[in-house]
């Protein structure tokens, strides 16, 4: 691949849409790579502020909750609310546990993943992988960023259309003097700002999993690519007719030399999903415990709740289609790395190696193939905490649980 071509797949991909919203996320919540000590103080004051919204939220949540409880009112639309930012808060909390390795993952990816020479296969093969993150990111952010408009706006629709002169806040406070100017103004704003934090403390580090995961398989998908091209010489029209052994041997010393890259590579790639896995089991353990639940409650809130509004009914169906995509995302993002880390002890035997003479290189080639086949047996699993590996049934799984739980909750409220 040349420089031009080397250099052409950097710009695309920095021009890539889900890498510039993945950074545009990240360095909202203050957790990106700093240049210079004035960035690095900006960086922990966006953290700060992130941290200073959660916690509000959370003040405002408890408070919610216990004059919810006391009035007799949806107690339910509460804790749905409550276990959402619960999960935004435990997420961002774990990958700052773990900032240093989080964006080492984040620096290697762009440097090996994104800037390595490539030939037209292996390049369609990462093109594969972007279009894959652009569609699963953007999904999911739109889907996000449009609940959020939505719990700001759904108060002041309802209030036109009911013909309501009573102000109303997206989230209840319960203290009437709030609603009045200049009080109510401000309290709309600290709303919004929270809200937002919040919104992307649920979804922005999946959005940068799913990048992660997804550009990982592709480069297991390239290893095996290259494993099974690795004896693909027509070395017999180089021949030296003068002394075609020697010709041989070196062919044979090119081809090793060859497999020796790929063996590094595929241990690179073996120590990056180890640092993934590392950064990532807490999260997707919370997100296959949570999701039921939170699939459940998002139904009841749409097809059962007694005090839902159409405003809310809207909210919580896209609660639904953006859980589902989130669901789909990562869980399909860990399948791909399972598929391919395996699929490279197909591309081992794969090559060529009937070709090659049984000279000591040639045996040495055979055994050392015999062991990266036994070792991609060993798939890449992310796993939830190492409890079970994820994957698209992990997606099934969940939705029958929740469906469980729905059916449940509909008995009772029929009873």
């Amino acid at each position: 691949m040349s420089a031009s071509t080397s250099v052409n797949m950097q710009t695309g991909m920095r021009s890539d849409i889900s890498v510039k919203l993945c950074v545009f996320l990240l360095k909202n919540l203050g957790i990106w790579m700093c240049e210079t000590t004035l960035e690095q103080y900006g960086r922990n004051l966006m953290i700060a502020l992130t941290y200073i919204f959660l916690t509000v939220a959370t003040i405002f949540q408890i408070r919610d909750l216990y004059f919810t409880w006391i009035n007799d009112s949806d107690i339910l639309y509460n804790i749905t609310n409550s276990l959402s930012l619960w999960i935004g808060t435990v997420k961002v909390s774990i990958v700052l546990l773990h900032k240093v390795e989080f964006l080492n993952l984040i620096v290697y990816m762009r440097e090996k993943f994104w800037t390595a020479d490539y030939d037209a296969h292996e390049k369609n093969i990462v093109d594969k992988c972007r279009r894959t993150c652009i569609f699963f990111i953007c999904c999911v952010t739109t889907v996000g960023m449009c609940v959020m408009a939505l719990y700001i706006i759904t108060p002041f629709l309802s209030q036109s259309q009911n013909n309501d002169t009573e102000r109303r806040l997206p989230f209840n406070m319960w203290i009437k003097p709030l609603l009045m100017t200049p009080f109510y103004e401000c309290m709309i704003v600290s709303q919004i700002l929270i809200l937002y934090y919040v919104g992307l403390c649920y979804f922005c580090f999946d959005n940068v999993f799913c990048l992660m995961a997804v550009h990982l398989a592709g480069q297991f998908r390239i290893v095996r690519y290259r494993l099974e091209t690795l004896c693909d010489i027509d070395y017999y029209s180089h021949v030296d007719e003068k002394n075609p052994e020697q010709q041989l041997l070196r062919t044979v010393d090119r081809i090793y030399s060859k497999f020796k890259q790929c063996v590094r590579q595929h241990q690179a790639l073996i120590n990056f999903y180890e640092s993934l896995q590392n950064v990532y089991t807490m999260i997707i353990l919370v997100q296959v415990l949570m999701f039921s639940l939170l699939i459940c409650l998002f139904g009841y809130q749409i097809l059962l709740s007694p005090h839902a509004t159409l405003g809310t009914r809207s909210i919580f169906a896209l609660l639904v289609v953006g859980a589902l995509s989130l669901l789909l995302m990562f869980t399909y993002s860990c399948d791909e790395v399972i598929e391919k880390s395996e699929s490279i002890a197909l591309g081992a035997y794969s090559a060529m190696w009937s070709i090659l003479p049984m000279s000591q290189p040639g045996r040495l080639l055979r055994k050392d193939l015999i062991t990266v086949i036994v070792r991609a047996r060993r798939v890449c699993c992310l796993t939830a905490n190492g409890f079970f590996p994820v994957s698209l049934e992990t997606y099934t799984s969940i939705l029958s649980t929740a469906a469980s739980y729905f059916t449940l909750m509909r008995s009772n409220a029929e009873g």
